[in-house]
C-alpha cells in the first residue's frame, strides 16, 4: 500500500474556519485529518505530498519525523509548517487506524477511561455585567458540563482601559475583572469547576493583581495571563499565586513547551494538538508532563474530527484533566459526525469510539452546504 495524495477542504463554521485534509492511498482506503488554522497551510500540503507520496502509511510515526525533517528549512519549529503537519499528521493516524482496524487509543498503548471530560468554553456576553457571566455559566450547568471557562480579558468596560498598547490593568478593570469571576464562581453547584482565560494580554505584575484578587474562590485555573513568548514572566506569576496557572495553546511541537515544564512555570499544560504537532507530539507531551507531576488539559477549537483525535490521547494520559469544546454556537457542530450514536459532546463527556482511526466519519452533504466561498470538494 502506498500514500498516493493530499487534499483539503475548507469549513465555514462558527466562528471558525475549519480545514480538514484527506491522505489518500492506491488501495482506496484514506485518513482525515484537521489542521487547527487555516493559515497557509494549503501550501504546506503540497509540500508535504511531495514528501510522502509514495510511501506505506502504516507508519505514522517515521513519516512525522520525515515531514518535519524534510521541512526544517521552510521554518517546522512552528507556524504555518507545524499547523499542516499537524493535520497531516492526524489523518496518517486515522488511516493507520483504519488499515489496522483498531482505534487510535488502541494504538497509543491503550486507555485510562472510557469517557473524555470535556470543558465548555462559555463566550464574553452581550453586555458584559456580572450578572450576564453568572447566567452564561448557568445554561452550560444546564447542558450537563462540570467544567466551564469563560474569557475575563477586555471584561471590564471600554472606558475602563486607560491604555490599549502597555499590557497595563486600571484599577477599575482589575476590580471588574474580580467581580465578573466571582460571579461566575458563584453562579455555579459546588460539584461543577470554573476556569478563567486571560489569552496572553498583560504583564506579570497586573496579571498577578487579578490572580490575587481570584485567591479566595478555588477555580480549576486561570490561563494564559502573560503573553506566550516570555517563559520568565508566566513563571513569575505562577510562583507568586495560589491560583493555578495554565498555558500552551500558544507553543509548538514538546520541545516548544519543554522549557515551560521543566521550569514548572504552568502548573496545567494545555496544547492544541491538531495544531501544535499532531498525535505523538501530544502523547509526548503528557508523558513529559507526567514525569513532572503536571497536569494536560488541550486547548481545542477544532471539528469533531481534530476533538475525538485529541479525546483518544486525553484517554492515554494518566494525567489528563479536561479536554476543551468550543463548538457551542455552532447549532450543527454535532452534525459533523456522520452515524454518532447520540452528540459527540453528550452532557460533557466524549466516549471514546472503537471505530478504527479517529472514529469520525464525515456528514459530507453538511459539510458541502458549509464550504467557504470558492472551495470545490476533494471529491
Amino acid at each position: 500500500m502506498k500514500i498516493t495524495g493530499i487534499k483539503s477542504i475548507m469549513i465555514q463554521g462558527i466562528p471558525w474556519t475549519w480545514t480538514l485534509v484527506k491522505v489518500e492511498t492506491d488501495e482506496g482506503i484514506y485518513g482525515i485529518g484537521e489542521a487547527q488554522l487555516p493559515i497557509g497551510v494549503r501550501d504546506v500540503f503540497k509540500t508535504i505530498e511531495g514528501i510522502i507520496v509514495g510511501e506505506d502509511p502504516r507508519h505514522p510515526v517515521r513519516l512525522g519525523q520525515k515531514i518535519y525533517r524534510g521541512l526544517i528549512g521552510a521554518g517546522s519549529m512552528g507556524g504555518s509548517i507545524v499547523l499542516g503537519l499537524s493535520g497531516v499528521e492526524l489523518a496518517l493516524w486515522d488511516l493507520h487506524g483504519k488499515i489496522t482496524g483498531l482505534p487510535l487509543w488502541q494504538l497509543l498503548g491503550g486507555k485510562y477511561r472510557d469517557r473524555v471530560r470535556i470543558y465548555a468554553d462559555t463566550a464574553r456576553p452581550g453586555d458584559r455585567s456580572p450578572e450576564a457571566y453568572a447566567e452564561g455559566v448557568r445554561q452550560r450547568v444546564e447542558d450537563g458540563y462540570t467544567v466551564v471557562k469563560v474569557d475575563i480579558d477586555d471584561s471590564a468596560p471600554e472606558g475602563f482601559r486607560k491604555d490599549p498598547h502597555n499590557r497595563a490593568l486600571s484599577r477599575e478593570e482589575v476590580e471588574y475583572m474580580s467581580a465578573v469571576s466571582h460571579a461566575a464562581y458563584e453562579a455555579l453547584p459546588n460539584d461543577v469547576e470554573l476556569c478563567l482565560d486571560m489569552h496572553w494580554s498583560y504583564q506579570p505584575a497586573d496579571a498577578l493583581r487579578v490572580a490575587r484578587r481570584l485567591e479566595d474562590i478555588d477555580i480549576m485555573w486561570l490561563e494564559d495571563p502573560t503573553p506566550p513568548e516570555n517563559i520568565d514572566a508566566l513563571k513569575y506569576v505562577t510562583d507568586h499565586t495560589s491560583v493555578p496557572i495554565a498555558c500552551g495553546e500558544n507553543h509548538w511541537m514538546s520541545h516548544g513547551l519543554r522549557a515551560m515544564i521543566e521550569a514548572r512555570a504552568a502548573d496545567i499544560i494545555t496544547p492544541d494538538i491538531p495544531r501544535f504537532g499532531g498525535v505523538q507530539e501530544g502523547k509526548k507531551v503528557a508523558e513529559l508532563c507526567e514525569l513532572h507531576s503536571l497536569a494536560f488539559a488541550p486547548h481545542n477549537i477544532c471539528t469533531p474530527v481534530g476533538t475525538v483525535a485529541s479525546a483518544h490521547i486525553c484517554a492515554n494520559a494518566p494525567n489528563f484533566l479536561a479536554l476543551e469544546h468550543h463548538g457551542l454556537d455552532c447549532p450543527w457542530w454535532d452534525d459533523i459526525a456522520l452515524d454518532w450514536d447520540g452528540p459527540v459532546v453528550d452532557r460533557g463527556y466524549i466516549t471514546l469510539p472503537d471505530r478504527p482511526g479517529i472514529g469520525v466519519e464525515l456528514n459530507e452533504d453538511l459539510l458541502r452546504a458549509h464550504m467557504r466561498e470558492g472551495e470545490v470538494w476533494w471529491d
